[in-house]
């Protein structure tokens, strides 16, 4: 059963597995040892035997297989925490569906949504609406959600996090409402006559996220508590953190002390914690960096990094693109930020000797992002580790770009599943081809990482790396052998995050983060796989076997 509290980290020796490096091993290479958190010995059993001097806790892996520890290189921390208290929609299949969860919420105030209707009056918040799920194809209206919101503001968050349609008193209490308030790089969709849909976009968003109703540190640590086991019991041993500073990033005005509040969170979780802060001042890393529980780099804590936005999402048709979508002709998306306050971040950041993260999803938004790197690198040049966030829509040029200045991309291919259902539509089959290039990136020699841009998307590395191999006729020739897929959650994450000399790999002096996966990872897709056991820094977290 899985373990929060863990087990004392004595010497180990794990046998009888099959071992991935995460490249697969010899058979007669089936054992690793493990002296105070590191490995000293991956071979022969009798040789890792040997190298422990000693005894040990002997785990006989039963002819499981044994991996490096999974590394996300991109979720949302305090957002995970925040979902974990309201409404969600992962299940609903129609527009009845969702309004029948708004009105069960209101009426009683069942636990499950307990932070979203504990007093009359309090906004209803949901996540995880996708309308292209609902039988109907669209978000509920306004007139629907003041039909069922009993005169309370009710805002229900798009999965992609861009998008959200709210009711009448959320749009009038936010001040969306009033065309006179207008809020850059947003927008409120209104019809012919002028009245709100509902549908508000991009940094309008977060006007609605601040009637969220007060969230509590005994809130966010109860979210942080279950998310933190979820992630254990699915291998993961290493994070990059994404937390706000202001009101710019996804939860908006909400946000504004995430990174406060992380700083509480963090030191009660496990894994090796890379903090990447979401500000428009790059300066301000400097302040974060004095608190220890963010960045302590003996003990797994760095603050190194700061994201900025380019462009939206593709399923809310926002991501900056060359070309209009094929089933939304009238848009080719939008840019959130021009390119010269962008360059002023990026070379403010990059001259601090900080890593660069760029949200860039469009092929143009991504075209962009290169040529921005092209012009700082060729000004600035020097070792870097800057990388760009999603990665989803790419053009040969841009491909060039970041293989010669060797630009991560940071990619999640658990989109494969869950945009599945409207991918094709959204883009068209011309386009297709360039779709997640994930095999296109490798060849090219551009360095990848894989992450899960969680709560938005699953936490689960496993599909994910299933999602990558098995791509289910959506762009096949774009994908990734098994062994490929796993070094992207391995040493391709630990590289992207600055720590692939200690950790991500099972070689010698590496950090021992290990897991236990259920079975042949040779002979069986990684989707139908579980995670027997985890261990961080040779520490038992999680075992079922």
């Amino acid at each position: 059963m899985t373990n929060p509290s863990s087990t004392g980290a004595g010497p180990l020796l794990f046998f009888n597995g099959r071992v991935y490096r995460p490249a697969p091993v010899p058979d007669d290479h089936d054992a690793v040892a493990v002296v105070d958190g590191r490995i000293v010995a991956a071979g022969p059993a009798d040789v890792c035997r040997a190298a422990l001097g000693g005894p040990a806790t002997e785990v006989d892996l039963g002819g499981r297989t044994l991996v490096p520890g999974l590394v996300d290189a991109h979720l949302h921390p305090l957002i995970m925490s925040v979902f974990e208290q309201h409404l969600r929609f992962d299940d609903a299949r129609s527009v009845a569906d969702v309004l029948d969860l708004v009105a069960d919420a209101i009426r009683s105030g069942s636990p499950d949504t307990e932070a979203a209707t504990r007093a009359g009056g309090e906004a209803v918040i949901g996540f995880q609406l996708d309308d292209l799920l609902l039988a109907e194809r669209r978000m509920p209206t306004v007139a629907e959600l003041d039909a069922v919101g009993a005169g309370r503001p009710v805002v229900l968050v798009r999965r992609d996090g861009h998008h959200a349609v709210a009711s009448t008193a959320a749009l009038q209490v936010s001040g969306l409402a009033d065309p006179a308030h207008v809020v850059a790089g947003g927008y409120v969709e209104r019809d012919q006559s002028g009245r709100p849909t509902g549908l508000v976009g991009e940094n309008s968003v977060a006007e609605l996220l601040a009637l969220m109703p007060e969230v509590t540190m005994e809130s966010l640590e109860a979210g942080r508590a279950r998310w933190t086991e979820r992630l254990i019991g699915q291998g993961v041993t290493a994070i990059s953190a994404m937390c706000q500073t202001s009101a710019e990033g996804p939860s908006g005005a909400a946000g504004e002390m995430e990174a406060v509040a992380w700083s509480e969170l963090v030191q009660r979780v496990p894994f090796d914690v890379q903090t990447i802060l979401i500000t428009p001042d790059p300066k301000m890393i400097d302040d974060y960096r004095t608190i220890a529980s963010l960045h302590d780099p003996e003990r797994g804590r760095r603050v190194d990094a700061v994201k900025l936005f380019l462009d939206g999402t593709l399923g809310g048709a926002s991501a900056c693109m060359h070309s209009p979508f094929t089933d939304r002709t009238h848009t080719s998306g939008m840019r959130t930020l021009t390119d010269d306050d962008a360059y002023t971040r990026m070379e403010a950041a990059h001259l601090a000797g900080l890593q660069i993260c760029v949200h860039a999803i469009g092929d143009r938004a991504n075209h962009d992002a290169a040529v921005l790197f092209d012009r700082l690198l060729r000004r600035h040049p020097g070792a870097h580790r800057h990388r760009v966030e999603h990665a989803s829509v790419l053009d040969h040029e841009t491909i060039e770009l970041f293989a010669a200045h060797q630009i991560t991309c940071v990619i999640q291919p658990i989109n494969l599943r869950s945009e599945a259902h409207w991918l094709r539509d959204r883009l068209g089959s011309e386009r297709m081809s360039r779709v997640y290039p994930f095999r296109t990136l490798l060849d090219a020699g551009v360095p990848v990482a894989g992450s899960s841009d969680a709560p938005i998307e699953s936490s689960s590395v496993l599909d994910a790396i299933d999602a990558a191999v098995d791509r289910r006729g959506l762009a096949d020739e774009q994908a990734l052998t098994v062994v490929e897929a796993l070094s992207c959650y391995t040493v391709g994450a630990s590289s992207a995050r600055s720590t692939g000399d200690r950790l991500g790999s099972i070689e010698v002096g590496q950090r021992a983060d290990l897991v236990v996966l259920d079975g042949n990872l040779a002979s069986t897709s990684p989707g139908d796989l579980a995670v027997a056991a985890t261990y961080i820094g040779g520490v038992e977290h999680h075992r079922r076997f």
